[in-house]
């Protein structure tokens, strides 16, 4: 980011002209986030996002109807999600769908090994270095990366995410990026920018060679 571009205020809103609209035109079988996720309608998984970041993903799941327990470790990015939906809360287009969204600010890692309850499917779509290209990434997204930096423990993430989840794990990566901490996924679902790699996580226990402490 350079000196010229502000790195504040950064906000989130659940009811901008934009979510509206994506909320509007969205359809399950449209959606390719949810067809990793092999949900069904009338299901009701116990799903976690475990790198919440803005809440647009976790967002578009809960407008069709599912319950997402959402982990953020930022401070700051988590006090800007809860900001965002306690305003939406006073929306009442909106505010069903955010009374599905259930935000803790936590580490993942360290909440995934504690759980008690183990989640059907686990969602990450950790932060990577910004692309050396000249056309850089929509400034949200930038400020985004300033404030939170590199997720630089996404593999131990994905590694935790496999030992914890019951059903399946899915990543959201670049689309042309290579697998996160080397592990093929069962399969991956491409769009034009991004990719969402599936792992059933009793398949991938070979190629794992860490184990979380208990």
């Amino acid at each position: 980011m350079t000196s010229n571009e502000p790195s504040l205020p950064l906000s989130i809103d659940f009811s901008s002209k934009r979510m509206n609209y994506r909320r509007a035109n969205m359809r399950m079988r449209n959606e390719l986030l949810v067809r990793a996720m092999g949900l069904k309608n009338n299901t009701k998984p116990r799903i976690v996002d475990a790198t919440a970041g803005l809440g647009r993903d976790s967002f578009i799941l809960a407008s069709l109807g599912f319950e997402v327990q959402l982990i953020e470790r930022s401070p700051i990015v988590y006090a800007l999600l809860r900001d965002a939906i306690e305003r939406g809360l006073q929306d009442d287009a909106i505010a069903p769908i955010l009374q599905r969204m259930k935000l803790i600010q936590a580490d993942a890692i360290t909440w995934l090994k504690k759980t008690t309850e183990k989640p059907d499917i686990i969602y990450l779509d950790p932060m990577f270095p910004e692309r050396k290209k000249t056309a850089l990434p929509k400034l949200d997204m930038r400020i985004f990366h300033n404030i939170v930096g590199d997720d630089l423990d996404a593999d131990v993430l994905l590694q935790t995410a496999l030992a914890c989840a019951t059903q399946r794990v899915v990543v959201k990566r670049p689309r042309l990026a290579g697998e996160l901490s080397g592990i093929k996924p069962a399969y991956f679902l491409s769009g034009s920018s991004s990719r969402f790699d599936v792992y059933f996580p009793l398949s991938c226990q070979h190629a794992l060679s860490w184990h979380p402490a208990t």
